[in-house]
Formats: C-alpha cells, sequence, structure tokens
C-alpha cells in the first residue's frame, strides 16, 4: 500500500512538470508579457526588464469584465503594474486585440517586425509554457526571430503538488485541453 501514493505522485508530477518549458534565456529587444494569471506574470516580466535582458515589454491580454462591475484590459492593467514595478511608460508597448495564446503570437510577430525586433522573450505562467513554446514555435518559424519562453519563477503553481490545490487542478486540465485544441486546429 505505500508504494501507491509514491506511484501516484510521481505520475502526478511528471504530467505538472510536462507542461513547463523553460529556454535559457539571453538578452532580447522585447519581453512579451502574455495576459491573464493574477499579476505574477506582469512581475516576471518588470522583473527581467530590470536585469536588463530587453529594453521594451509588451503586454498582452483583452477586456474583460468581472461580474456585474467594471471592464477592464489585462494588457493595459498589466503597463500599469508594470509601471509600478519599474518599467517606464514609453518602454510598454501593450497589444490590445488578442483573446488567446495563438493570437498573442500572431500580434507579438507583426509588431515584432514592425519594429525590427530579432529576439524575444515570452513569459507566463508554468503551466502555460509548454504550449506556449510550440504555439510561438509555429508562428515564428522562418520569421528571422528568436523566442525564448520562461515561466514565472515565483509562482503559485508547482509541478510537484498542483493536485493538491483546486486551481492548479483545474489549471492543468485545462491547460490539457487548450493543448489538444490547439493540435486540432493547427496551432502547434
Amino acid at each position: 500500500m505505500l508504494q501507491f501514493p509514491l506511484f501516484y505522485k510521481f505520475w502526478l508530477g511528471q504530467m505538472g512538470g510536462w507542461l513547463i518549458y523553460q529556454d535559457k534565456l539571453e538578452k532580447a529587444d522585447a519581453i512579451l508579457v502574455l495576459g491573464g494569471g493574477r499579476g505574477e506574470r506582469v512581475l516576471q516580466g518588470a522583473k527581467l526588464y530590470r536585469e536588463k535582458y530587453a529594453d521594451q515589454v509588451m503586454m498582452t491580454g483583452e477586456f474583460e469584465q468581472i461580474m456585474s462591475g467594471p471592464v477592464f484590459h489585462w494588457a493595459l492593467q498589466g503597463r500599469k503594474l508594470a509601471n509600478a514595478r519599474g518599467v517606464p511608460w514609453d518602454r510598454i508597448i501593450p497589444l490590445l486585440d488578442s483573446m488567446s495564446t495563438h493570437d498573442d503570437a500572431t500580434l507579438s510577430l507583426a509588431e515584432c517586425k514592425k519594429r525590427n525586433f530579432k529576439s524575444l522573450i515570452v513569459v507566463s505562467e508554468p503551466f502555460h509554457t509548454k504550449r506556449a513554446f510550440y504555439t510561438f514555435k509555429n508562428v515564428y518559424k522562418n520569421s528571422g526571430i528568436k523566442v525564448m519562453i520562461y515561466p514565472v519563477q515565483e509562482s503559485w503553481y508547482t509541478r510537484n503538488n498542483w493536485w493538491h490545490s483546486e486551481k492548479a487542478m483545474m489549471s492543468t486540465n485545462e491547460e490539457y485541453i487548450k493543448f489538444l485544441y490547439y493540435i486540432l486546429k493547427g496551432y502547434i
């Protein structure tokens, strides 16, 4: 009986770990913070900016209404938070028309081409980085632009105990469903 808990923890850890991807970072032209999350993505992007990994920060996201309350935009909220964390307003490029990771890749590619960027660091939460990796790899192929994927380092999500939290369990399950959807759509 003692082997079963170890066995199940191993496989659940593998499931959580498979979703996580990280490139070795080097200086880039811009940092792209993908919309969503609880602010951790923006904080990680601002930290990379302060560490001089790039001179520009792009923010993606969409409009969202909380219950019947105010409407806000992820990219604009991210811009405010990044500015509060030391990124100057004129160094933040909001990309306002994104509704998905695929949109993030498509819109950021157009912006990178427009600004003649040759490299990009993409920041997201750990469980989202594998799908982001394959999506950006597909969209950016033959563009000549180097993309590096970087997960939030101090995240609420960890591969070794995601099944202990309802939020992490829902995020993991949803990410596997989205991964399958992206395969079926040809996005990855």
